[in-house]
């Protein structure tokens, strides 16, 4: 039986009237994609976890000030730098420029090895190259 769930913050982000048309949504697209014979099979539910009971980077949530002030803001900027720098490192089947060798324009999707590395430098296990330990400050002025 299909389950699908969706977890809300309590009295943060919906509405009764918008977590009803939620359900109705969410049920419709699974059975427009897998077919009418699994409606009557379909749970979708609605959890809410209480305020405070849950937390982001660390801290009790809903916390606006931290949501909105320079420290978390930082962690997103931080996070965005680093998996730059890796993206942007040639790899297999990469050119410097960071498109794919075989013409398609823009940019390569990045590979699995690319978002692990980026995670690797992100828990402190591995090091970004030079230019990403750069502050972001230097690496543009360097430019």
């Amino acid at each position: 039986m299909p389950i699908i769930t969706v977890q809300f913050i309590k009295d943060v982000v919906a509405t009764p009237d918008q977590k009803r048309e939620l359900i109705e949504k969410l049920t419709e697209t699974f059975v427009g994609v897998l077919g009418e014979v699994v409606r009557p099979y379909v749970y979708c539910l609605i959890q809410e976890t209480p305020q405070m009971e849950w937390g982001i980077a660390g801290r009790p949530m809903p916390d606006l000030a931290f949501l909105t002030g320079p420290e978390y803001t930082g962690y997103h900027h931080r996070a965005n730098e680093l998996m730059g720098a890796v993206l942007n490192q040639p790899t297999n089947g990469q050119q410097a420029n960071g498109q794919q060798a075989n013409g398609n324009a823009g940019r390569a999707a990045p590979s699995s090895d690319a978002i692990s590395r980026a995670d690797r430098i992100w828990r402190g296990a591995d090091r970004p190259s030079a230019e990403a330990a750069m502050p972001a400050t230097a690496s543009r002025s360097s430019r």
